[in-house]
């Protein structure tokens, strides 16, 4: 699913980028940043609002961490857009991509939080 830098590319809709999918990935994401750089209560920024962010956002919210419009998250988004799309993670390291892709295709289910909990989305 990540490229050798890290990135994910596809078309929106299309497998690795359909809902189901970067659900996933913002759940990983959000597990990562709970569990092995021990952040309470992360923070993706996304860019602007579509079906990729958005997507990827509900997830990552549901892991328990707060998604922002902006730039000043633990996690940050960078989307480029163009015939495929690619999305990229900062900070996110070698090491990261393989212990998020582990969380990803690990047998052990994601957590996910339920309640107050689940974390918010603030423009």
């Amino acid at each position: 699913m990540f490229t050798s830098e890290g990135k994910i590319t596809g078309v929106p809709g299309n497998y690795p980028l359909t809902a189901e999918n970067l659900f996933r990935v913002g759940l990983a994401l959000c597990t990562l940043w709970i569990l092995d750089k021990e952040v309470e209560k992360p923070t993706l920024s996304i860019p602007e609002a579509n079906f990729v962010t958005l997507s990827l956002a509900v997830g990552f919210m549901n892991a328990g961490g707060n998604v922002e419009k902006g730039s000043n998250g633990d996690v940050k988004l960078s989307l480029v857009k163009g015939e495929k799309w690619t999305l990229e993670f900062f900070p996110l390291s070698d090491v990261d991509v393989k212990k998020l892709e582990s969380i990803l295709f690990g047998r052990a289910p994601i957590p996910r939080k339920v309640g107050e909990e689940i974390g918010n989305f603030q423009c």
